[in-house]
């Protein structure tokens, strides 16, 4: 069993939020805490894979590496132009 503690203001926005989508406060809490630990188990698990390449991998390899996606991004460049499309992407 859990028992959190939120500001009267906290506790005001999750019952509206609740209500909204017609669910109980538990089970969105419930919710949100395992998609978070479940979250922050793949970032634990992806930084440790992050590391081991890094210790795996030699200067000249990461230059190589490096040089092969410069080429790739001035080949991107080259395919439209250059543009910066954003973080929306190219328009529909």
């Amino acid at each position: 069993m859990l028992g959190i503690r939120l500001s009267r203001a906290e506790e005001e926005r999750l019952e509206r939020h609740a209500r909204s989508l017609g669910r109980p406060k538990s089970s969105l809490a419930r919710e949100w805490i395992v998609e978070r630990l479940d979250r922050e188990s793949l970032d634990g698990e992806f930084r440790r894979q992050a590391a081991s390449l890094a210790a795996s991998i030699t200067p000249s390899e990461l230059a190589e590496l490096e040089v092969a996606t410069d080429e790739w991004l001035r080949s991107l460049d080259a395919e439209d132009g250059g543009y910066d499309w954003g973080p929306e992407g190219p328009p529909l």
